[in-house]
């Protein structure tokens, strides 16, 4: 069950780091280009390094109206070892950014469910083109289902998205003018989580950084971006 939280979690933090990419001329919250790589840097609430993601773009390609980009993704433990190195796959079309996030569950969680018939639901998190205070964003999230000798619902939802204000941010890799966008996050399981999260996203850029709280308003951990190039 350890293991089922934790590749659920991840699949959230992957989530909210490639829903706010796009190409430019198709939603203007990141500036995608071919060889463009980025870090986001991990801490727990004492400020204490727990890892980090990097990510870079191999490929774009054109296809079906819309765009598709390889990106390559590294995930680091708090050691700096690394914990999964894979390809993955996103497009952007008419300004929303769309995934098939089975792609993105690690092979180790996949194999323990070899036995099982699981079925996947996607919603995916959007950031519009146009953004302003008092907005409210489109809830997302994933839900799974496992069938066999007894059947389990286990899911994520990202819901109450609500936009802020705009910021001035200050993180290793700059000073930039961001969003803030105040979410519920509800993990869905044999027992119910929840925790708040804010994050700023700027233009040309994404996500900068992100904030996760308990339901007493207690910091668990956030993360920063500290590359850009």
């Amino acid at each position: 069950m350890k293991n089922l939280f934790k590749g659920l979690a991840l699949i959230f933090i992957l989530s909210i780091s490639f829903e706010s990419l796009a190409q430019s001329d198709c939603n203007p919250y990141f500036l995608l280009e071919e060889g463009r790589k980025w870090t986001m840097a991990n801490y727990n609430a004492k400020d204490k390094y727990q890892g980090k993601q990097s990510y870079e773009v191999l490929s774009l390609k054109e296809e079906n109206g819309g765009i598709t980009a390889n990106v390559m993704l590294i995930s680091y433990d708090k050691k700096d070892k690394v914990e999964m190195e894979k390809e993955v796959e996103f497009s952007c079309k008419d300004g929303v950014v769309e995934m098939d996030m089975s792609k993105y569950i690690p092979e180790e969680m996949m194999e323990s469910f070899e036995s099982m018939d699981i079925e996947m639901e996607f919603d995916a998190i959007t950031i519009p083109e146009n953004l302003e205070a008092g907005q409210y964003l489109e809830d997302g999230g994933v839900k799974m289902t496992m069938k066999g000798p007894m059947q389990m619902n286990m899911g994520v939802k990202i819901q109450d998205r609500k936009v802020m204000a705009k910021e001035n941010i200050e993180v290793p890799a700059g000073n930039f003018e961001a969003w803030r966008i105040n979410s519920v996050v509800r993990f869905d399981a044999m027992v119910t989580r929840e925790t708040k999260n804010v994050e700023w996203i700027a233009k040309n850029v994404g996500l900068v950084r992100s904030e996760q709280y308990d339901k007493k308003g207690k910091l668990i951990n956030y993360t920063l971006l500290t590359e850009i190039n």
